[in-house]
């Protein structure tokens, strides 16, 4: 895969993006920076059932067809590990059926696009389950890699890797959560809210635009961090080896 750098692909591109890392599904088209359109919808589980069509009525809105695109573009999670494989196979397909070419974008990366503040440093957080939260740093250069742990232990790396600097904190999450997350110095933190709190479309398409994002050499995959909650019952797992 090869990255490219910052401000190459600005106002080359009809872009169709999507994102399924979170319970919010997002698709935007987008051309030469400026959003035709975009659809959210909020999908507790099976984004596989309700991409295609989102797809279509996003490209319906951009007066758009999809033999008029330039490229795809996809949120690489983390995130839900179902989401992330259904959005990647629906991807896939598009990329196969087309020849465009696809572009990964962190979903992290996203969700902090177009937030960071001077002089602060921005942790982009999404709900990781299991009573634990996916975080990565960024700003001006990468203080925070990316974490998945509970939200006390998320707080105490940020603030030991954020020395003097505010930490900005931008995403979905309930109140509790963000409670837990500054507990280890609440003046040190600012909780930004946010309209959605999710990556979406738009900021995947806008990332990549602005020569943050990955080519697929044909070996891009999402980031998963850790297997499904669901697994198979121990007799199908035997019957498989």
């Amino acid at each position: 895969m090869r990255p490219l750098c910052r401000g190459s692909l600005l106002g080359l591109m009809r872009l169709l993006a999507l994102d399924t890392s979170t319970a919010t599904a997002s698709v935007a088209v987008v051309d030469d920076g400026c959003v035709l359109s975009e659809i959210n919808r909020r999908i507790a589980t099976g984004h596989a059932t309700h991409l295609l069509g989102l797809i279509e009525q996003a490209l319906t809105l951009s007066g758009l067809r999809l033999d008029e695109l330039d490229a795809l573009a996809v949120g690489r999670g983390p995130g839900s590990f179902t989401g992330l494989r259904s959005g990647f196979a629906t991807i896939r397909g598009l990329e196969l059926a087309t020849g465009l070419p696809l572009w990964g974008v962190g979903s992290l990366q996203a969700l902090a696009s177009g937030v960071i503040t001077p002089g602060s440093r921005t942790l982009a957080c999404i709900d990781g389950r299991r009573d634990e939260l996916f975080a990565e740093g960024f700003g001006e250069h990468e203080w925070l890699p990316l974490l998945h742990l509970p939200p006390e232990e998320i707080g105490e790396r940020a603030l030991a890797a954020a020395g003097h600097h505010l930490v900005v904190v931008y995403g979905d999450l309930s109140v509790h959560a963000v409670t837990r997350l500054t507990s280890a110095g609440v003046d040190r933190f600012f909780v930004r809210p946010r309209a959605l709190g999710s990556p979406t479309g738009r900021t995947v398409a806008l990332e990549v635009l602005a020569g943050r994002a990955t080519l697929d050499d044909g070996s891009m995959e999402p980031t998963y961090v850790r297997p499904p909650d669901a697994k198979l019952p121990k007799v199908a797992q035997d019957l498989g080896r």
